[in-house]
């Protein structure tokens, strides 16, 4: 024995590809794979009804020369993306599309020693056909060439039998396993015992359905659902048929449009075939893949709506375990808010997960905590609103509503004002600069801050920079208005602001008796932001009465209903700060009125409310943290 020599024992092979020598529907599952990636597009697969009958799989896949055999069958281990790359060669004489090779470790070549321990390939190219014989061994190789003759053959393809010995395979089994691993390409058939499965007729199919996309191209949709054969696939996702040709590499992607997260579980389950005719024309040249064009962007989201429809039908009942999973998960995170929150939280999961029905329980989870923390940061706003509402007699009052609140609470609106604070020193800062924009900077500003003009126009029914005639549609949606009469309809008001609850039906509400006990709103607010270091002068006084005027012409309004209107810059010039006209009022203010009349009164909010939570004598352990000393770090 040569001690420099390394060996190999006489099971090495079966101990070391176990799946492959014991299972016979991966084994032969491989052999197509191989197939696949020889760039055939025809396999034949003989499956005998006892044992010591040969099974045989053929393909007209490219061959392999005696080099080639040699170099690819006899490596162990061989590396065939590193050897010959990610994508198939085909025979000279094939078409092809471009095709992503399966095979990685070399192994399936082994395939049939699941059967027997002895096998034959017979492998022709360029005329010339190679016939090996090969045997398990042991000693200096895991495997041996036995015999090897040459003949002559007409053609291309691989060929490789053996009498089965163990392991014999179930011809319908196998005709179910492999086409639905393979049967997304129309062009690449697998035949056991000469009959191929008709891609209606197999078992995986649950859903099918004919419709035509908006943009007028009829589409067959077939979906394979791989639990019903009980086998994974070898490829998911959306695989287009166009004239009898598979267009590309299946894929939950095209163009822009993503039809499902490939990272969940329905995106592993379903693969889904598009079959048409009519998308011959946006084809590319090479059938890799489709134009990037606005006629196949509409084609796109005609199928994503019907994969989406049928998504959520199949997953209503994932979708009912994933809400009240996470629902128990934060369950006291829930009790904390009002009703009004929880409520809010509700219609977010229903509608997230109606959107997203195969959303991971995880991603769900993650979005709801976010929409609590925007919930609880409502409820500043509204404990907050409580207090900006009074006037400046009334906050002696301030002390009867704070004895109803708790810590939490207080530390809520106490956040809320820093905020608040923040924003207004912002527009301090910059106003009086001629530079500062009013449509980047100054207007988001004030449109966020749409509590400067009152706590009741804090509300998220508002409209910006939007023609009048969208003002009305978008706010006024369940109210009868007359858009016929409003002159220079285009015409752009900065921002429209209905205030809180003004189209509930609340007390907030008025009914207008005379236009048959209609619920209209009683209150609106229009402001006109100008630019920084800007002088108001008549005419924008003039722009904003326009508005006004235009906005009670509609009807939209109770006939006693408020409008204020508001028109907002750097100084004024010789004009009157407040008009009233039959209309409405209008306010002619600086950024600087505005500013000192919202800091007096936050500051001074923000102090009562820091002395009353002083008195509570209640410390988070995060207070409490950073009143200790701090420790210096020892270092050895």
């Amino acid at each position: 024995m040569d001690k420099s020599a390394i060996y190999f024992e006489e099971n090495y092979i079966f101990r070391n590809n176990r799946s492959i020598t014991s299972n016979n529907d991966i084994a032969l599952t491989e052999f197509v794979a191989n197939a696949w990636d020889a760039g055939a597009h025809n396999v034949s697969i003989t499956i005998p009804y006892e044992e010591h009958e040969e099974i045989i799989v053929e393909d007209d896949g490219t061959g392999m020369t005696d080099d080639e055999f040699h170099s690819r069958w006899m490596t162990l281990n061989y590396d065939r993306q590193k050897r010959q790359g990610k994508e198939v060669s085909f025979p000279p004489d094939a078409y092809g599309t471009k095709r992503i090779a399966y095979g990685r470790n070399g192994i399936g070549r082994h395939g049939m020693l699941c059967f027997a321990d002895r096998y034959t390939v017979e492998t022709w190219k360029d005329n010339v056909c190679n016939i090996y014989d090969i045997g398990v061994s042991y000693g200096d190789a895991p495997f041996k060439i036995q015999k090897h003759t040459v003949e002559e053959r007409a053609g291309h393809g691989t060929k490789i039998h053996t009498f089965v010995q163990r392991h014999l395979p179930d011809a319908k089994a196998m005709t179910d396993i492999l086409s639905a691993r393979f049967l997304y390409d129309p062009k690449f058939v697998v035949e056991i015992n000469g009959s191929a499965i008709d891609l209606s007729q197999h078992k995986g199919v649950v859903y099918q359905k004919e419709f035509t996309t908006d943009a007028n191209a009829s589409l067959s949709m077939i979906v394979i659902d791989s639990e019903k054969t009980a086998t994974k696939s070898q490829q998911h996702g959306i695989a287009f048929w166009v004239s009898g040709r598979l267009v590309g590499q299946p894929s939950w992607s095209y163009g822009k449009i993503t039809f499902l997260d490939g990272r969940f579980k329905a995106a592993k389950r379903y693969t889904i075939i598009i079959k048409t005719d009519d998308l011959i024309d946006d084809v590319l040249p090479d059938w890799s893949g489709f134009s990037d064009s606005a006629n196949m962007t509409s084609n796109y989201l005609s199928i994503k709506g019907e994969v989406d429809a049928f998504i959520k039908s199949v997953m209503k009942e994932h979708i009912s375990e994933v809400r009240q999973d996470v629902i128990r998960d934060a369950r006291d995170e829930l009790e904390s808010l009002n009703i009004a929150g929880q409520r809010n939280v509700s219609a977010f999961i229903e509608r997230i997960t109606e959107e997203n029905p195969v959303i991971a329980t995880d991603y769900l989870r993650s979005a709801v905590e976010a929409m609590i923390s925007i919930e609880r940061a409502k409820k500043g706003e509204l404990l907050l609103s409580q207090l900006a509402q009074m006037s400046a007699d009334q906050i002696d009052k301030l002390t009867d509503i704070l004895n109803t609140w708790d810590v939490n609470d207080i530390a809520t609106v106490l956040g809320e004002i820093d905020k608040r604070i923040v924003v207004v020193e912002a527009i301090e800062r910059i106003y009086n600069d001629k530079t500062t924009e009013e449509l980047h900077t100054l207007h988001p500003l004030v449109l966020n801050s749409r509590w400067l003009f009152g706590a009741q126009y804090d509300s998220p029914m508002f409209v910006s920079n939007s023609a009048l005639t969208t003002v009305v549609k978008s706010l006024f949606k369940d109210t009868d208005y007359d858009l016929d009469v409003i002159e220079n309809p285009r015409r752009r008001p900065d921002i429209i602001c209905l205030k809180q609850y003004s189209l509930k039906a609340v007390c907030t509400d008025r009914i207008d008796t005379a236009a048959g006990e209609i619920m209209k709103p009683d209150q609106i607010l229009i402001v006109e932001v100008k630019r920084g270091g800007f002088e108001i002068t008549s005419e924008e006084v003039a722009q904003v009465e326009h508005y006004v005027r235009q906005i009670r012409k509609s009807a939209i309004l109770h006939s006693s209903a408020t409008i204020d209107a508001y028109v907002v810059g750097a100084k004024l010039g010789d004009i009157d700060t407040e008009k009233k006209t039959n209309s409405g009022r209008i306010h002619a203010v600086t950024y600087g009125h505005l500013v000192v009349t919202a800091s007096q009164k936050l500051f001074n909010l923000r102090q009562r409310l820091q002395e009353h939570y002083a008195t509570l004598g209640q410390e988070s352990i995060v207070e409490q943290a950073l009143k200790e000393t701090k420790q210096l770090k020892m270092y050895n």
